[in-house]
C-alpha cells in the first residue's frame, strides 16, 4: 500500500507545474509560462530560452534570477528546492555578455 501511495505521489510531483512570469533580459518583454519546478535550472533554461525567442545562445551563459524572492539560481540546483511559487517574476538574461573576452 505504501509503495502505491509513493508512486502516485511521485507521478503527481513530476507533472506539477507552477505559473510564472518570465522577463527576457535586455528587452524587458514579459511572458507568462507554466514550468515544472522539479527540473534543474539547466534543464529549465533549455526549455525557457526558445519559449521567449532566445534561439542562438549558449544556454550555459544564461542566468535565471527570481526577482520576487531575490534569488539567483545555480545551474545544477532544482528550482523547487530553492523556492518558487505561482506568480513569481523571473528574469532570464545572458550573463556572459557582461564578462570580458
Amino acid at each position: 500500500m505504501f509503495a502505491r501511495k509513493a508512486s502516485s505521489y511521485f507521478r503527481f510531483i513530476m507533472h506539477e507545474t507552477t505559473d510564472i512570469f518570465l522577463c527576457r533580459g535586455f528587452s524587458g518583454q514579459i511572458f507568462r509560462l507554466s514550468v515544472n519546478p522539479h527540473q534543474t535550472v539547466e534543464q529549465l533554461t533549455a526549455v525557457l530560452a526558445p519559449a521567449v525567442g532566445l534561439y542562438a545562445v549558449e544556454y550555459e551563459r544564461l542566468g535565471l534570477y527570481n526577482l520576487t524572492r531575490d534569488i539567483e539560481y545555480k545551474t545544477d540546483e532544482i528550482i523547487a528546492e530553492r523556492g518558487l511559487s505561482n506568480g513569481d517574476l523571473l528574469i532570464l538574461a545572458d550573463g556572459g555578455s557582461c564578462h570580458k573576452k
